[in-house]
């Protein structure tokens, strides 16, 4: 019964610190001023982010992973649409890998 406790407490103080971290964020994000650097550098983050996380997955997934991210990219400019962008990018890879590239 004690062991169960001891995992309820580090849940309970896990959750509290994530959403104290989560408010201090929104905090200091309304107290920054709209046209500062800081609010320029997050404004790019997500793109940035995007393609850490793209590029590393073109390293890793071979060939067939770098057809999928230029199917899905062309698609996007195409349509500018997220959901067909990434239906078509992973429609390709899967095509591309099950074909034996």
């Amino acid at each position: 019964m004690m062991k169960n406790l001891d995992v309820l407490g580090v849940i309970f103080i896990l959750g509290l610190t994530c959403y104290a971290m989560r408010a201090g964020g929104y905090v200091l994000a309304a107290s920054m001023r709209d046209d500062g650097i800081a609010a320029r550098f997050l404004r790019l983050a997500p793109g940035n982010l995007f393609i850490a996380f793209i590029v590393s997955g073109c390293l890793s997934g071979g060939l067939a992973g770098l057809v999928g991210t230029l199917v899905a990219l062309v698609t996007m400019a195409a349509t500018a649409r997220e959901w067909a962008a990434l239906g078509a990018g992973f429609g390709a890879a899967l095509a591309a890998s099950t074909s034996g590239l």
